[in-house]
This record gives structure tokens, C-alpha cells and sequence, in this order.
């Protein structure tokens, strides 16, 4: 991750207080966990990388004999920990850490999760991740990258296109026009968390960065975000197989 984006994403969420998201509340932190763990098997060990405030987590706890969870920021681990022992879980571990530097002391495990994470990394802290999932991943487990902003989407989000009912042709042309400007006045300062969200990723290019790592990626839509998807990642075969 470049220095400057993982500055600003550890100074922002160490102002918050929870995860911010279109739907909040424990009722809809239970719907995304239980659409996360549609796509895995459940069982074994999970690493929840960017776990914060662990609303999500807390819910997949009862899934998992043990979850680690880590984080950047030291605000939200604290409100993590407040938030387990409130419900009383005892198999999450909170880690302060990041997804290119995950902390030695935890050791394999069977999924790997990272939820709205990546629009905190570039390319190069991507394959940094990959190469400490690579490390850590037991044979036959599972990457979820969870929420990935859809670049071939992002003009269509800006202009509010794709909201429901969807606005006058005019009322779409204006917000994107204002976004747009927002845009390159942020280019040119430098600020990469203008939006609210970061890097948008093409699947194709994400599949490509997986590949070369030596895992396939396959891409599932968001039952919840219309610019969102989500990635599963499995070494290939042939690789595994010399692995064993």
C-alpha cells in the first residue's frame, strides 16, 4: 500500500466507532454474514482482515471453532472488544495488524476474509496480501475479497444511475457533472478516500493479479450493493498439488 492511502485509511477509521455501510445494524450485519457465508464452508479457522468494530464478525463466531481478527486501527479494535465481551465470544482473537502485514502469531487457517478492504490497497499492496494469504492459507481453503467496488461501474454509481427509482436524465447528468469535478480536484491534491470509498477494481484485472499469484478467482454479485461484487480465490490445482 502506498504510504499515503494507508496513512488516510488508518486516520479515518481511527475516527470511527463502527463500520459505515448503506444498511446498518445488527439485523443487516447478520444479512451480510449470512451472504458471505453462502460461498464458503464453515468449520476450522477463519482470518477476518479489517474485522474493526467485529459487527460482522460477531456473527460469523458461531460458524468457526477459532477467528482471528485484524485490523489497523487501534480505535476499532477497542470497540471490538467491548462489542465480544458484551455477547459474551470467546473464539475471536483481535490482532492489531494489516492485510500486508499480518501479525506472525497467527497461524493457518481455512478462510480468509478481507470485507470492504480492498479499496484500501493498490496493485503492489495486493500482492503483498495474496503473498501473506499465500503463507497462511491451509490446502483447500478459500480468499473472499467482500464488497469490491466494480470500476465498471463507478461512472454509473457517480451519476446516481443506478438508483431506484432511478432520477430525470438531468437531475443524473448534474450529480455527475459535480462528481465529476470533485473528482479531478482530488487527483489533484492527492486525495484518494474523496468518495468515501478509494480504489475501484476491475474484475478482469483483479483475476489476473489472482492468477499470477497462483490462485483462480471467481466473481459473485452483491445481493446488497448494485456497484459492489465479491471474489473467491483457490490456489490453482496443479499448483496445491506441488505444494503437498
Amino acid at each position: 500500500m502506498k504510504p499515503d492511502l494507508e496513512h488516510a485509511s488508518r486516520e479515518f477509521w481511527n475516527r470511527q466507532g463502527e463500520a459505515l455501510h448503506r444498511h446498518t445494524g445488527d439485523v443487516w450485519f447478520q444479512k451480510y454474514a449470512k451472504e458471505i457465508m453462502a460461498m464458503f464452508p464453515s468449520g476450522g479457522t477463519m482470518l477476518d482482515v479489517g474485522c474493526g468494530a467485529c459487527q460482522l464478525t460477531s456473527f460469523f463466531a458461531p460458524s468457526f471453532d477459532r477467528i482471528y481478527g485484524v485490523d489497523i486501527s487501534p480505535a476499532m479494535l477497542l470497540k471490538a472488544r467491548e462489542r465480544l465481551t458484551e455477547l459474551g465470544i470467546s473464539n475471536v482473537e483481535l490482532i492489531e495488524g494489516s492485510a500486508t502485514a499480518i501479525p506472525s502469531a497467527i497461524g493457518q487457517v481455512d478462510v480468509i476474509l478481507a470485507f470492504s478492504v480492498l479499496q484500501y490497497l493498490d496493485e503492489e499492496a495486493l500482492r503483498l496480501h495474496l503473498r501473506e494469504a499465500d503463507r497462511l492459507l491451509n490446502c483447500g481453503g478459500v480468499i473472499c475479497w467482500g464488497l469490491v467496488p466494480n470500476a465498471q461501474l463507478r461512472h454509473f454509481w457517480y451519476a446516481g444511475f443506478l438508483t431506484v427509482p432511478r432520477p430525470p436524465l438531468l437531475s443524473i447528468a448534474r450529480r455527475y457533472v459535480r462528481r465529476r469535478l470533485r473528482w479531478w480536484r482530488a487527483e489533484w491534491e492527492g486525495n484518494l478516500l474523496w468518495d468515501g470509498i478509494g480504489n475501484w477494481f476491475f474484475p478482469d484485472r483483479l483475476r489476473v493479479i489472482a492468477e499470477s499469484a497462483g490462485f483462480t478467482l471467481e466473481v459473485r454479485n452483491s445481493w446488497y450493493y448494485e456497484y459492489r461484487f465479491h471474489a473467491l480465490l483457490h490456489r490453482k490445482t496443479n499448483r496445491k498439488i506441488a505444494s503437498d
